[in-house]
């Protein structure tokens, strides 16, 4: 159950950070360039999925660690105006909870051994 609820909430974390960057950035902006600002802002988060996907402790662990990085840009963004900021409060709220998960995940996984 916490595995399926780690993956949900990872997926939806890259969902709203990239849908984010699409949908702010200035109309007269290629898709192109928006896209390598997304690869460039969440390759790191991508290479956590192996541990998203099997739940192992020692990767939990880094995912964990890598996430901090994450909710320290998101509560930058917090002092951003409106629309900014509305989706700096998702990010960070999915950041909590996919820490949380990964903690957990990490502590059945020490039970479990």
């Amino acid at each position: 159950m916490i595995l399926q609820l780690l993956r949900a909430s990872y997926a939806l974390l890259l969902l709203v950070g990239i849908t984010g960057l699409f949908s702010l950035a200035p109309p007269d902006t290629h898709v192109v360039s928006t896209l390598i600002i997304a690869l460039v802002l969440y390759i790191p988060l991508l290479i956590m999925a192996p541990a998203v996907i099997s739940g192992n402790k020692r990767q939990c662990t880094w995912l964990c660690f890598l996430l901090l990085f994450y909710f320290c840009g998101y509560a930058v963004q917090l002092l951003d105006p409106a629309p900014v900021r509305t989706l700096a409060i998702a990010k960070i709220t999915l950041t909590v909870v996919l820490f949380v998960l990964a903690a957990v995940q990490i502590r059945q996984g020490q039970h479990a051994d």
